[in-house]
């Protein structure tokens, strides 16, 4: 604070004093203190948005972070004239971590981030971006595609890189030999990424190995919501990336918009207890209601998506939940569970990796449940094709061949291959 305005500060105080007391006075003396404490703490700092740690990183991130997938599109390419005005809204708003990928909007989502952060925009945000390995052929090529994100985002240094979608595959045949996290720690040495990390699609149990594997993590990026509890790392990977100091983001709260847009099943159930929410706020709050959660990263279509955030950010707290409201969202998941035809699937891929490579918990657990609720097929052939391609998640159900190597690894006891010749009559494929 400069002389001129600290004085002005003091009259205005004393001014305050005369009516309200002295009480009064210390109160707002406090209160200013705190947030111009708070402003230089804090990147992009905005009192209506609530700021939570980043674990082990000693950066605070927005309670709401923009993810940069679900943007506005415009004759089959990303509509920049749209996009850039929402992200700033976004950053105006308090948001201060920006989510994208290499991969993302076919390359144009670092694009998007780079035209939206152009003329001073940068500064005022966290970015991250993913490397992805299954578009490397050798190890070489980790560093070229951490080079082409930074030239295509333009940006000196990425705040938040991340090694992209570490699955059972990924780790074995890549991760490890290519020693992709040696690399990550030289590019932290250089300057070149501030903190190091990695996305996540799989069992708990490889969840905890990888975190295992080396204390140079600094953060993680999960998929979570509070229909999916037991699904990949769950209910229970927060906690464990919380004890090991890593920061958490959280991907698809709405469970790429399923959770945005309920079936009146669901609607009544978490109506009964008498709270009434839109359906995107409950999926948010409950992410928002775990203290290990550092940022939910939403997907963002428009600028009402953008505004509507932003409310909700501005209620978002640890433990924020009545008792109500969990009894509410218990009787959701057991309406969505009750669905007819519903298979019982956690995804909890014990049933992985498959002899011929078969997604099963994606399957049933994400793409076929989902179906059943909605009766959308469009969608569900979208989730089943282009986001489960055969080397980042496996193959579809036409791929089994009944050799039954699943059915004693499956806590649940399911049918496996059964299921599967179900989903290939359902879905044809």
């Amino acid at each position: 604070m400069d002389r001129r305005n600290f004085i002005k500060s003091g009259l205005l105080t004393a001014a305050a004093g005369a009516m309200a007391g002295p009480k009064a006075v210390a109160q707002q003396a406090e209160r200013q203190v705190t947030q111009e404490d708070l402003s230089k703490d804090i990147l992009n700092y905005n009192p209506n948005m609530p700021y939570r740690p980043m674990g082990r990183t000693g950066v605070k991130v927005s309670a709401l972070g923009f993810g940069m997938l679900r943007l506005p599109m415009k004759d089959g390419h990303v509509d920049f004239d749209q996009t850039t005005p929402m992200v700033r809204r976004a950053i105006e708003g308090g948001v201060n971590y920006i989510d994208t990928g290499r991969v993302y909007m076919g390359g144009e989502s670092e694009q998007a981030v780079r035209k939206a952060l152009a003329g001073g925009w940068r500064d005022r945000v966290y970015v991250t971006s993913k490397s992805p390995w299954w578009e490397m052929q050798s190890a070489d090529d980790f560093e070229k595609l951490f080079d082409q994100s930074r030239r295509t985002i333009d940006t000196d240094v990425i705040d938040f890189y991340h090694i992209h979608m570490i699955m059972h595959r990924g780790w074995k045949e890549k991760v490890l030999p290519y020693k992709l996290i040696e690399k990550m720690e030289k590019l932290k040495a250089q300057g070149k990424i501030r903190f190091m990390g990695f996305s996540f699609h799989d069992s708990l149990q490889l969840f905890k190995q990888i975190i295992e594997y080396t204390p140079a993590w600094d953060f993680c990026l999960i998929q979570h919501n509070y229909l999916d509890y037991e699904y990949e790392a769950g209910v229970l990977g927060p906690k464990y990336a919380a004890a090991n100091g890593m920061g958490l983001a959280v991907m698809k709260p709405v469970r790429t918009g399923f959770l945005a847009h309920l079936p009146q099943s669901m609607k009544d159930a978490l109506t009964s207890t008498g709270v009434q929410k839109p359906d995107p706020e409950w999926a948010l709050d409950y992410l928002w209601d775990i203290p290990e959660v550092s940022v939910a990263v939403s997907g963002m279509g428009s600028m009402s998506d953008v505004e509507e955030n932003l409310k909700y950010a501005a209620k978002a707290k640890p433990n924020m939940l009545t008792p109500a409201e969990r009894e509410a969202l218990g009787a959701a998941i057991y309406a969505f569970r009750n669905t007819p035809g519903h298979i019982d699937c956690t995804g909890c891929y014990q049933c992985i990796p498959c002899p011929h490579n078969v997604a099963i918990g994606y399957i049933f657990a994400y793409v076929y449940n989902n179906y059943l609720v909605h009766k959308d097929m469009k969608r569900a052939l979208s989730d089943y094709t282009v986001a489960m391609s055969p080397v980042q998640r496996g193959d579809p159900a036409s791929s089994c061949v009944g050799c039954g190597a699943c059915l004693p690894k499956c806590p649940q006891h399911l049918d496996i291959p059964n299921l599967l010749a179900k989903v290939k009559e359902t879905m044809g494929k």
